[in-house]
């Protein structure tokens, strides 16, 4: 790997740097390149919401500033007469303090006074004591006093509450300078800085945090492709249906291979370079097993142009095909509960890539009305040593999934030796098949997750709201009774969405007592049964699989993915999840840039005629022939 001084051009150390001969420190006339940024400088541009607004938001920074600063002035103001009141409060109440002490000591001499003997005689004499009359003077001049006080502390207090109400409702204004560069933070990048910036060595380069932080001034639409890890338990469609029941090792072949999504062409035809002797490589497995020449240029010209799919054949197997705005682990993943897929922002691969939509929307914003046309071409930038960097994305992985120690697999297996060759293969649960079959077969009217249905269906003119509970409480129902059976929880809410996921499940059992259509109750349970993959025995004393990609990764530190989030539930649910734990989606440009995020210089609207798709063809083409010719007359010879 390269060093970031290769990468982004640093300048090397001072112990690293040599001298350069005299006739090159000579002036030249020529324009000096204007040298790189540093990844540090990088870093910068992309998270220091100050660097940001200084360069981006001149005008923004300066209006803030000034509000700052006039609010700090109105907030020191504030806080000077909040202060200043306080104080005139407290000077108020210690004075109050002591009026009343005097005052009380003064009623104390004027009791005693008026209980002496000889004042008493006075009075009784009408005659007036001088001592007496001071006091009372004394303790009414003091009462009148106080209350001149008490008037003066509520007025005061009146202030003080006013200026406190005052102070609340004006912005903070270190709180206001903190929402600017928080904001600054979520600043969408312009797409000339997202071609320069989201270089997938640069991407690499980015801890997860940055990775979080940087897309958070990316647009929220994202690109995702599933890798098959472990055992395929499903197929949401006729085509594509290869390996079901079979290992995999998606995963983990992608990054024993450079941590590098690759093109078809690239894994399963092996063309890896376009010189001469990777493309003799590339013909020696089928092209040159021909009789003849003219047949091995027909197997040629097949191989790169025969298809049944909807796209030209050289640009769909050049290109690696990506989902957008969900993850189609239904059609193309592994196992359901465990799948392992990638993750790019749609501006990553966009700016960086040509690409095409093979359904009818070219949408990055919205997924293709329908989940089997959800595919976006994007061809790698360079025809030798194709592919796109696993690193400069995400990989997503299952978290508390329970799986076998040893195969990170939710299933057991065993090794067989299958046409000659070792396999790991799944093992089928014959005492919960059985188990299942006879709960199927002897369910009646009576039974309770009959009732269920039955009360359930009943609901189906009802409110929206009405229906939802009642399937809710159905499938609770469901899922009780097949856990009974000795099935977990996860295979049994599989089983109950087997039963209902469509006409023929449990809604046949109206018509003839089955739970699917079929020839026998059996037959029916073992369809459903092996619908929802339920058949298969459980992986035993098992590990989450966290822990299990953990333990892989520390054993080979080279394979760890830069950037790792470990999820539960959904996997298109886990991406709206994640992006709303970090706050993804306020950087949202569609509505100026449109569908295509402003990048409709890069999109392939043809994919039959646009060169851009077909690079390199005509070149493999020539170079296939030549080696085609050079072959069959030497084999002549």
């Amino acid at each position: 790997m390269r060093s970031p001084e290769g990468k982004f051009n640093m300048p090397p150390t001072p112990e690293q740097a040599t001298q350069k001969p005299e006739e090159e420190k000579e002036p030249k006339l020529e324009e000096a390149e204007e040298p790189q940024q540093t990844i540090e400088q990088i870093k910068q541009a992309l998270f220091d919401p100050r660097f940001i607004s200084e360069t981006y938001d001149k005008e923004g920074r300066k209006k803030t500033a000034q509000e700052v600063r006039q609010r700090r002035t109105e907030f020191q103001s504030l806080r000077e007469n909040i202060a200043g009141r306080e104080d005139i409060i407290a000077q108020i109440e210690q004075q109050t303090k002591t009026l009343r002490a005097l005052q009380a000591e003064k009623l104390l001499a004027l009791e005693q006074r008026t209980e002496n003997v000889l004042v008493r005689l006075k009075g009784f004499l009408k005659v007036g004591d001088k001592t007496a009359s001071e006091l009372e003077a004394e303790v009414s001049s003091l009462t009148l006093e106080l209350e001149t006080l008490s008037v003066q502390a509520e007025e005061v207090k009146t202030e003080l509450a006013m200026f406190k109400e005052t102070q609340e409702w004006i912005p903070d204004p270190e709180k206001l300078l903190e929402a600017y560069y928080e904001k600054m933070e979520t600043f969408p990048l312009t797409n000339e800085e997202k071609q320069e910036l989201l270089k997938p060595e640069i991407l690499a380069e980015l801890s997860m945090d940055e990775y979080i932080a940087l897309w958070r001034r990316l647009n929220p639409y994202f690109l995702s492709h599933v890798t098959r890890q472990g055992f395929r338990d499903h197929n949401a469609m006729i085509y594509h249906s290869a390996g079901l029941q079979e290992f995999h090792n998606g995963l983990v072949g992608v990054l024993e291979d450079d941590k590098t999504l690759r093109p078809p062409m690239a894994v399963r035809d092996g063309l890896r370079a376009r010189d001469e002797a990777s493309v003799r490589r590339f013909l020696e497995s089928h092209v040159l097993k021909a009789e003849t020449e003219e047949e091995a240029k027909k197997r040629l010209s097949a191989q790169l142009n025969f298809t049944w799919a909807s796209a030209p054949r050289y640009p769909d197997k050049t290109a690696v095909h990506f989902a957008a705005q969900i993850v189609a682990d239904g059609y193309y993943g592994g196992e359901s509960n465990n799948e392992a897929f990638f993750l790019y922002p749609s501006d990553v691969l966009a700016s960086q890539h040509h690409f095409a939509f093979n359904g009818w929307e070219k949408d990055f914003t919205e997924p293709q009305s329908e989940t089997k046309w959800n595919d976006v071409f994007v061809w790698p930038s360079s025809l030798d040593n194709p592919g796109i960097s696993v690193d400069a994305g995400v990989v997503f992985l299952p978290e508390n999934t329970p799986v076998d120690p040893e195969t990170g697999s939710k299933y057991a297996s065993e090794v067989r030796t299958v046409e000659g060759e070792e396999k790991k293969v799944m093992v089928e649960d014959e005492k919960l098949v059985s188990a299942f079959i006879e709960w199927a077969e002897n369910l009646n009217e009576q039974s309770p997750a009959i009732r269920a249905f039955r009360e359930y269906d009943e609901l189906k003119n009802d409110s929206w709201a009405s229906r939802q509970d009642g399937e809710r409480i159905c499938f609770d129902v469901f899922r009780k009774e097949i856990m009974q059976l000795g099935f977990s929880e996860e295979a049994a809410i599989e089983i109950t969405k087997s039963l209902f996921s469509s006409v023929d499940g449990i809604y046949q059992f109206q018509y003839d007592g089955k739970i699917a259509f079929a020839d026998s109750k059996k037959d029916a349970a073992l369809k459903k049964l092996r619908a929802a993959s339920a058949n298969w025995k459980r992986a035993e004393n098992t590990i989450t699989a966290k822990e299990y990609w953990e333990r892989y990764f520390a054993q080979h530190p080279e394979q760890k993915p830069k950037h790792i989030v470990f999820y539960n539930g959904d996997p298109t649910s886990a991406i709206h999840e994640f992006q709303q734990k970090y706050g993804i989606g306020q950087a949202d440009t569609s509505a100026t840039e449109g569908q295509l995020l402003g990048f409709d210089d890069k999109h392939v609207s043809d994919m039959s005629k646009d060169p851009k798709t077909w690079a390199g063809y005509e070149e493999l083409v020539e170079m296939g022939n030549k080696i085609i010719t050079e072959h069959y007359h030497l084999k002549s010879d």
